[in-house]
């Protein structure tokens, strides 16, 4: 059975009772993200409010693996890149240009220094939170990575589209992470093993 919940809102946070259900069992949370309108894929969707036990439980069985975001084109791919707590990111440069990667005043602050076409260097994200990835010799080049303590998230596609799966039953907040909008939040429970509850949001700048 799938419940859809349409949510139009304001970088507006709606707080919500974080208590877990006795019931076992897990469902699945999926939607579509929107900026007036129009699918973007510039967001990270995460479930909040799951127990602590549980999170840290679930997270022991997930092996941090490597991520990658490439410098190609005078950009960093991809622009928003979601990992959990523990997981190296590659930074390749796929470009003809000398890069430089670094990050100040977020989760972790580190500067890789400068390097050529064709060789990669890399950092461990070991902090919950958000990071803003720069390039000191390309002011243009911008991306971020947001670091989660749990692995209930997920970030949308092209169509925004997201899924998270093997969500514990229980109430929690789906929240839309966007490195322009900020955090928008919307209460969400599932009751029942196998369920499938829809939540789409519409992002409206302030």
């Amino acid at each position: 059975m799938t419940r859809t919940k349409i949510c139009s809102l304001i970088a507006a946070t709606f707080l919500f009772p974080a208590s877990l259900l006795a019931a076992s069992g897990t469902g699945i949370v999926k939607g579509t993200i929107t900026v007036a309108g129009k699918p973007t894929a510039d967001v990270v969707v995460s479930i909040e409010g799951v127990s602590a036990d549980i999170a840290k439980a679930q997270l022991s069985t997930v092996k941090a693996k490597k991520a990658v975001m490439d410098q190609k084109d005078m950009k960093f791919i991809p622009y928003v890149l979601p990992v959990v707590v523990g997981t190296m990111v590659d930074f390749p440069n796929h470009d003809t240009n000398w890069h430089n990667v670094y990050s100040k005043g977020g989760a972790k602050e580190f500067d890789l220094g400068l390097y050529a076409p064709e060789k990669s260097k890399s950092a461990t994200f070991d902090k919950p939170g958000v990071d803003r990835i720069l390039c000191n010799v390309h002011p243009n080049m911008e991306a971020f990575i947001v670091i989660k303590e749990h692995p209930y998230f997920s970030a949308a596609d092209k169509g925004g589209n997201y899924r998270i799966d093997r969500v514990p039953l229980g109430k929690y907040r789906v929240q839309v992470w966007h490195p322009q909008l900020g955090i928008t939040e919307a209460p969400a429970e599932l009751v029942r093993d196998g369920e499938v509850l829809e939540v789409n949001f519409d992002l409206k700048k302030k």
